[in-house]
């Protein structure tokens, strides 16, 4: 079957990003390396478990992939469509399944080929699951879903812009202490517990990252230090108060959590304004998945090793981010 220009197209566009990302030997190597340590992560944690408790897993990670993979499919054609050089052809139902054929059948191919590596018996499982989250996210509604979200999104928008304000840290600081207080009559472990999930739910808010400024900061010669302070200074505020003061409130460990879940959030506020210097936002956030996916793979199975894999990740976007300052791209 002709898989059509629409498919081509974007093929030859995956083709140039990967060349463009791996351009040198010293690229490809860590990525090849990035990736046999990821296989053999996953075989070791898939071969230890119960076939019960891995196939629930599978079908989750399966069915998430599916839908992920479908809305970013649909939202390909929405672009050729509409602003793309093949709307005619996008517009046509008959190229349209065939091009969602061809990245679903790629799709498909590369989950089976994980799921082989991982334990060969939950094929039967992972490829079900994937179709099933691709028909999820085509059902008509979401289109619908998508227009009343437009006034949520604005506003989340403006929330985004207030949070990496001074003024965002302090609040959510005093915020987070005042409704710790009633937890001194709670035992060690459910305390300790709250602090840890209301730190994080405070500074997810707080290290947002706003694709559109990054970008408009690089092109304006800014490097990485000034665009991380201007996103940071609200969750560096909120741990300059939230800090001392659960340590003082409650006892050290406290004030350890908040610092450690502060810090794992500013690191992976650090990945993605890396990743969006050099990716638009859907395959920056696709690329901080993964990274972030395989720094929990690694803190499972060699938690020795992820402070020098996070390093990598950090110095290899940071080194060709440098290359993409001041220009418009």
């Amino acid at each position: 079957m002709r898989t059509g220009r629409l498919f081509r197209q974007d093929r030859l566009i995956v083709v140039n990003i990967i060349r463009a990302t791996f351009a040198g030997w010293l690229d490809r190597f860590v990525a090849v390396l990035v990736l046999l340590t990821a296989l053999a992560v996953v075989h070791s944690w898939f071969a230890d478990r119960p076939w019960r408790i891995a196939a629930w897993a599978v079908l989750a990670g399966g069915t998430i992939i599916g839908i992920g993979a479908g809305r970013l499919v649909a939202g390909r054609l929405a672009f050729h469509a509409f602003d793309g050089v093949l709307a005619a052809d996008a517009l046509q139902s008959q190229m349209r399944q065939r091009y969602m054929v061809a990245w679903h059948g790629i799709g498909m191919a590369l989950l089976a080929v994980v799921t082989m590596v991982a334990r060969p018996s939950l094929l039967v499982v992972s490829v079900p699951a994937y179709i099933a989250g691709g028909l999820v996210s085509g059902l008509p509604g979401r289109f619908w879903m998508q227009k009343r979200l437009i006034g949520l999104t604005r506003l989340g928008r403006t929330l985004r812009a207030w949070s990496c304000r001074p003024s965002a840290g302090i609040t959510a600081a005093l915020v987070l202490l005042l409704l710790l207080l009633p937890g001194r009559t709670l035992g060690t472990n459910a305390l300790m517990a709250a602090v840890g999930i209301g730190t994080m739910l405070f500074t997810l808010m707080l290290t947002s990252v706003d694709n559109g400024v990054v970008r408009f900061m690089m092109a304006a010669g800014h490097g990485l230090r000034r665009i991380l302070m201007h996103h940071s200074r609200g969750a560096a505020f909120f741990l300059v108060i939230a800090v001392p003061g659960c340590w003082a409130l409650f006892n050290p460990v406290a004030g350890g959590i908040v610092a450690a879940t502060g810090g794992a959030m500013l690191f992976l506020q650090t990945l993605r304004v890396l990743a969006y210097r050099l990716h638009g936002k859907r395959f920056a956030d696709l690329l901080v998945s993964l990274l972030i996916g395989l720094l929990m793979l690694v803190a499972y199975s060699m938690p020795l090793a992820l402070p020098l894999v996070a390093l990598i990740m950090l110095w290899q976007l940071q080194r060709r981010g440098r290359m993409k300052t001041w220009l418009l791209a």
